[in-house]
C-alpha cells in the first residue's frame, strides 16, 4: 500500500515541508484504513476505536518548523499509535497537487468545471493549485450553497465579482496568499480554506469573488478519494476519522 501511494501520488517530485509516506509503522497487515485531515489525537483516538491498521492523513505529525525533542503532545499522540499498532501515512503537497485525487481536482470536479490544468499556486517549486473554466453558466450563489452543503458550514465570501462564474481557481487549505496569482490567471473567483488580513482589500478592489471554505472543510475530499481507490485496488474496509474544525 505504502509502495502504490508514493508511486502514484508521485512523492519524488515534491519538496515538501514534512515527510510523505510512511511517518510511523505499526502492524503489517492491513485490513481496515483509517482516513484523517490532521494528525491529532482526537484523529488518532477515532481510528483506534474502530480498529484501523493504517490511518493516513493529509497533515503528518513531523513539519519542518517543529522541535526535534518528543514532548507531551508529541508523546502522547505516539503513544496512542503504539497501543494500537496503527501505522501512519501522510501525503501532504503530492495529494493537494494530484491530477486526479488531488484536493484542487476534485474540487472543481465536484462543483461541475471542466479541469484547465493544475498550474496555479506553486509551493516550493511545484504547482498545486487548479483551475477549472465552467462549461455552462454558473451562478455563485449556487455554488456558494453547494460548497457549504458539501462541507457542513457556511463559507467565508467576498463576493466582489461577477455573479456567474466563469473561471475558478483553487488552492484548498491555507492558500489564500495565491489569490493575486489567480486572478493573474484570468480566475474570476478563487476558493481556498483560509483567509488572510489583506484578502478582503485584494478581492473588492481586483473584482473578483473569494470562497474560504475552512482549511480543515476543504481538505477532506482528497483523503476521503484516496480511500475509495484503496478500497477498490486492494479491498481494505475504510473508515473516515472526522474531526471538525470549521477553520
Amino acid at each position: 500500500i505504502v509502495q502504490y501511494l508514493n508511486d502514484y501520488l508521485q512523492v519524488g517530485k515534491f519538496k515538501d515541508y514534512g515527510p510523505n509516506g510512511m511517518q510511523v509503522i505499526g502492524r503489517p497487515a492491513v485490513n481496515r484504513v483509517g482516513l484523517g485531515v490532521s494528525a491529532n489525537l482526537e484523529c488518532f483516538r477515532q481510528a483506534g476505536e474502530q480498529q484501523v491498521d493504517m490511518l493516513i492523513v493529509h497533515h503528518g505529525l513531523f513539519w519542518d518548523n517543529m522541535p526535534r525533542e518528543i514532548g507531551a503532545m508529541m508523546k502522547a499522540r505516539l503513544k496512542l499509535l503504539f497501543e494500537h499498532d496503527i501505522s501512519l501515512l501522510a501525503y501532504h503537497l503530492p495529494l493537494d497537487a494530484h491530477p486526479e485525487k488531488g484536493n484542487n481536482v476534485l474540487w472543481l470536479n465536484r462543483l461541475g468545471f471542466t479541469i484547465e490544468g493544475v498550474t496555479l499556486g506553486g509551493s516550493r517549486g511545484m504547482p498545486i493549485g487548479a483551475i477549472g473554466v465552467a462549461p455552462k453558466r454558473l451562478i455563485l450563489s449556487d455554488m456558494v450553497e453547494q460548497i457549504a452543503r458539501e462541507t457542513g458550514d457556511q463559507p467565508l465570501v467576498y463576493a466582489f465579482g461577477p455573479q456567474t462564474v466563469r473561471r475558478l481557481g483553487v488552492v484548498t487549505g491555507g492558500g489564500q496568499g495565491y489569490l493575486l496569482e489567480a486572478i493573474a490567471h484570468g480566475c474570476d473567483t478563487f476558493l481556498t480554506g483560509e483567509v488572510g488580513e489583506p484578502t478582503r482589500g485584494v478581492a473588492q478592489e481586483e473584482g473578483v469573488n473569494f470562497i474560504a471554505a475552512g482549511h480543515y472543510n476543504s481538505e477532506k475530499i482528497g483523503v476521503q478519494a484516496l480511500g475509495t481507490l484503496l478500497q477498490a485496488r486492494f479491498g481494505v474496509d475504510t473508515f473516515f476519522c472526522d474531526v471538525p474544525n470549521s477553520v
